[in-house]
């Protein structure tokens, strides 16, 4: 596996990433606009070598030269103006190059005809040969390797033909040089070009890793807040709220009882026989027998009812909207369901009972402490008379 650094290496001479998938996915990236300027570089090159096409007929006229040069111009029009279409539906055309390089090779063979069929200006040609190619590497978007072909294959064919045309081989290799001057100073620019662009490429996605970095940073601290919020509101092993939860609750519900004339209502209940349940069948079976209790608790009471634990196997539940006589049923009911709802553990049925201490907030009442130490001592009284009842406490 590349280490992260060396997938944005480049090559100093191809002008590319040596890493192949940071290289396809920069060709990915910049499909949409390289087909967009080679659209519009490849029409600018359908106009012109059809424009040219007026001075064959200045210098020609209406003769089978003419015709013979206009056949070849029309021809590499259509090639051109075709692979400017074939963009429209495969961008991925532009970005890998091998299309367009065929078609400047197909171009290079019509303009090498012109040699033969107006040798009257040959040294117009090889003054065009020069612009082609610089135009090769800068106006013509391309992989700088592919231009390099294409600019030797017009070297080597410009100076093929005027060697077939008889030219003295001096004149060849000053000719060869000459050309390879315009492909020197086209490569160095194409290649600086090619660098410049990955190099954005290469900051651009640095940046994208580095935002994706703290967006997942983000998520990660969110979650580990909510996490860290979950664990200081609720009890670890019931889910349920813990005091210091329940008392904010309490605040906020006597608060709202007393601005709004309301009745709230607070409950302390204690599971019956509990401590027989760890002895005879442990701890383990003792807790779930409290997740049972709590789950069973969360589903029956209403939606704006509050339940806590109290501690060990103490439970409290705040009423809001509730006085004390709405509490018995309410309390009565939650009492009678856990009555008839068993834990059912390891193939042993264990019967649950509660206790229920009941008590409605006074205005005076500012302590949760206070309605606590009341509900409990109706709890108490329960308790002594036989448990699994409801018992209330006068204010």
């Amino acid at each position: 596996m590349s280490r992260p650094d060396d997938r944005y290496k480049l090559s100093s001479w191809r002008g590319e990433f040596l890493n192949f998938a940071t290289e396809s996915a920069f060709r990915k990236h910049s499909e949409p606009s390289m087909a967009r300027h080679l659209r519009k570089a490849l029409k600018v090159w359908a106009v012109l070598v059809l424009l040219f096409g007026v001075l064959d007929l200045m210098a020609l006229g209406w003769s089978e030269p003419f015709f013979h040069m206009m056949a070849g111009r029309a021809i590499s029009a259509l090639l051109i103006l075709g692979l400017a279409w074939r963009l429209k539906s495969r961008p991925e055309l532009a970005s890998e190059g091998y299309a367009v390089t065929a078609v400047e090779v197909i171009g290079f063979v019509f303009f090498f005809l012109i040699y033969f069929v107006r040798p009257d200006i040959t040294s117009w040609n090889v003054g065009v040969t020069l612009i082609v190619i610089v135009s090769l590497y800068v106006f013509i978007p391309n992989r700088v390797v592919l231009s390099n072909i294409v600019a030797l294959f017009g070297i080597v064919g410009t100076t093929y033909c005027l060697a077939l045309k008889g030219a003295a081989p001096t004149l060849l290799v000053g000719l060869f040089f000459v050309l390879s001057l315009p492909t020197i100073v086209g490569y160095i620019a194409g290649l600086r070009l090619q660098l410049v662009q990955r190099e954005q490429f290469m900051l651009l996605s640095e940046m994208k890793e580095v935002n994706q970095t703290l967006e997942q940073e983000i998520l990660r601290r969110e979650k580990l807040e909510i996490e860290l919020k979950h664990q200081a509101t609720t009890d670890p092993l019931t889910g349920l709220f813990n005091r210091r939860q329940y008392e904010i609750f309490f605040e906020k519900e006597r608060d709202r009882s007393v601005r709004h004339g309301g009745k709230l209502s607070l409950c302390v209940l204690d599971l019956d026989h509990f401590k027989q349940i760890n002895d005879l069948h442990g701890h383990d079976l003792g807790d779930q027998a409290l997740k049972h209790v709590a789950r069973l608790f969360s589903n029956t009471l209403r939606q704006a009812d509050i339940i806590g634990r109290f501690g060990g196997e103490e439970f409290i539940i705040l009423l809001p909207e509730t006085d004390l006589e709405q509490a018995v049923v309410v309390v009565d009911r939650l009492r009678q369901c856990l009555e008839e709802s068993p834990l059912l553990a390891g193939g042993l049925i264990v019967k649950i009972t509660a206790t229920f201490g009941l008590t409605e907030v006074g205005e005076g009442d500012e302590l949760i402490e206070d309605v606590i130490r009341r509900a409990d001592k109706a709890l108490y009284d329960g308790k002594l008379a036989g448990r699994n009842r409801v018992v209330t406490a006068n204010l």
